[in-house]
C-alpha cells in the first residue's frame, strides 16, 4: 500500500488505480481505463495467469455477472519467485528484529551495537525493492481475446509507465484522429451496410473490443468525435421528442 512506485503516474495518465482492491467489483465496469495493482494471492508465472487475476478480469459481481469491459482493465502482479525474494527479505528483518530483541538484557559494546543497528537498517530498506523488483506481471486481454501474463523488466521508472510503455500492453495514450473512427478505417468500428451508429457505443467500443487499443482516456474518443463534426468529416444526429 505504501510503495507509491506501484502505482506513481497512473492517475495522471489518465488511469482509475486500484491498489490491492479485495473483490472484482471493486473495480469498476464503467468503460474507463482501470488499473488494477493485486495482493499475493494473485501472484502468477509469465504465460499462466492465476486464477486470481482472471477473476478480476472477467467477473464483476460474480461468474454470473461477467465484465463487458475487460479490455480497459490492465492488472500488475507480483511474479511467484518475486513474492518468495521479497518474503525473505521480510523475513531477515524480522531476525535481525529478533536478535535485537534478546540483546536488549545485556550490555553491548558499542561496536556491536553499531553493527546490531546497520544490519537491522539495511535489511529494513531492502524490503520496499524487494516488493518492487516482484512486481512484474502484467495481465490483461490480448488482441485475440485471450487472457495473457507477460513479464516486463522493473527499471527506475515508476512501474505504470513501464507497462504502458510496452508494446504488448497496447495502450495508447494519443490522440486519435477523427477519419479513423469511419467505415473503412483502421479499427472496423462498422458493420457492413451501417450508415450511423450510437456515440455512447463509439466511445465504449474501445474499452470492450479486444482488437482495438487500450485508450487510457475515454474522454478523448468523446472529443475526436466532436472534433470530428466541428470540421465536417461526420455528423452528429440528435433526435427530438416530436422524432425530428
Amino acid at each position: 500500500q505504501k510503495l507509491k512506485s506501484l502505482t506513481a503516474g497512473a492517475s495522471a495518465a489518465g488511469a482509475r488505480v486500484h491498489n490491492l482492491p479485495d473483490k472484482p467489483s471493486d473495480i469498476e465496469d464503467d468503460g474507463e481505463f482501470h488499473y488494477g495493482v493485486l495482493g499475493p494471492k494473485a501472484a502468477c508465472d509469465p504465460g499462466k495467469p492465476s486464477p486470481e487475476a482472471r477473476r478480476f478480469l472477467e467477473e464483476t459481481t460474480g461468474s454470473d455477472r461477467p465484465r463487458v469491459y475487460r479490455n480497459a482493465v490492465i492488472l500488475a502482479v507480483p511474479s511467484k519467485d518475486g513474492l518468495e525474494m521479497a518474503r525473505s527479505r521480510i523475513v531477515d528483518y524480522l531476525g535481525w528484529e529478533e536478535v535485537r530483541s534478546q540483546l536488549k538484557i545485556q550490555e553491548l559494546d558499542p561496536l556491536r551495537e553499531q553493527m546490531l543497528a546497520a544490519s537491522l537498517e539495511q535489511s529494513r530498506k531492502s524490503i520496499p525493492e524487494a516488493i518492487r523488483q516482484a512486481y512484474s506481471i502484467v495481465v490483461t486481454i490480448s488482441e485475440k481475446n485471450e487472457l495473457q501474463a507477460f513479464k516486463v523488466t522493473i527499471g527506475s521508472d515508476p512501474l505504470f509507465k513501464i507497462i504502458k510503455d510496452d508494446v504488448r500492453s497496447r495502450i495508447q495514450d494519443t490522440a486519435i484522429s477523427a477519419d479513423a473512427l469511419l467505415p473503412g478505417g483502421p479499427y472496423d468500428l462498422w458493420r457492413a451496410g451501417e450508415t450511423a451508429r450510437r456515440l455512447k457505443d463509439l466511445e465504449g467500443a474501445f474499452a470492450q473490443f479486444p482488437h482495438l487499443p487500450k485508450m487510457l482516456n475515454r474522454k478523448a474518443i468523446h472529443d475526436t468525435l466532436v472534433d470530428g463534426c466541428v470540421e465536417g468529416i461526420l455528423v452528429l444526429r440528435l433526435v427530438r421528442p416530436d422524432k425530428t
